[in-house]
């Protein structure tokens, strides 16, 4: 071998030994964890005022790997949570911890969001509007906090229509790959299964159900067992 080639080879050795620590210090940094505070919000029928009962929320954050192209990436549930309303249409969440950096330093926040479901009444989506790509403090913010929000009555058929809909966003909760999301939403799931009993794509715990071993092996346990308590009420 040529001794300036030799010499090349020493200095990038060189190099790369001196970046190492670096790299190691940088990888050796904690994950830092952010919060969404305690969130309280009112429903209320929109034709009389009245307060809304027994309205199940659910509620969530996301975000997304970031990849070259600013298109695709993997997927990641920031935190899930849920709650009913009581007799007054009061809703609280309790505060939600979660990573702050799911894929380390390649992460982009999504908007928070929650899925509003109450039988005869037409299913609400909200989430944050300030930004299309929310900073992780916006990320950590719910713009709907102290609010009252107006619940549509629908009909039979209109809500039909609705099931692909719910079920996009209830299909997050699944947790493949043993996240076991759903353990943690398991009203809101039992909610859209009442009012969207329609097998296949716009059943989510249907697809839970079918897929019972595939939970077990990993890890999550069944599905069948967990929810059986939830569907007797």
């Amino acid at each position: 071998m040529p001794l300036k080639v030799k010499v090349l080879l020493i200095r990038l050795v060189l190099a790369a030994s001196r970046c190492r620590p670096a790299w190691l210090a940088l990888a050796a940094l904690p994950v830092a964890a952010a919060t969404m505070p305690a969130v309280t919000m009112k429903a209320v029928d929109a034709q009389d005022g009245k307060p809304v009962p027994g309205l199940v929320a659910l509620f969530w954050g996301t975000a997304r790997e970031g990849t070259i192209t600013g298109h695709g990436g993997r997927h990641a549930i920031l935190f899930a949570a849920e709650a009913v309303s009581d007799e007054a249409g009061e809703l609280r969440f309790a505060k939600q911890s979660f990573s702050s950096q799911p894929f380390f330093l390649n992460t982009n926040y999504e908007n928070p969001s929650m899925l509003l479901l109450k039988a005869g009444y037409a299913p609400l989506v909200l989430y944050n509007q300030l930004r299309i790509v929310p900073t992780l403090a916006e990320a950590s913010r719910w713009e709907y906090d102290g609010t009252t929000v107006k619940m549509k009555k629908a009909s039979a058929d209109e809500l039909r229509q609705q099931g692909y809909l719910v079920a996009t966003y209830t299909n997050m909760m699944m947790g493949w790959g043993g996240a076991c999301t759903w353990k943690r939403v398991p009203r809101a799931l039992v909610a859209a299964d009442r009012m969207f009993p329609e097998r296949g794509k716009t059943n989510t715990l249907h697809t839970l159900f079918m897929n019972d071993a595939l939970f077990v092996e990993q890890g999550c346990g069944s599905p069948k067992a967990f929810f059986e308590p939830y569907l007797r009420r």
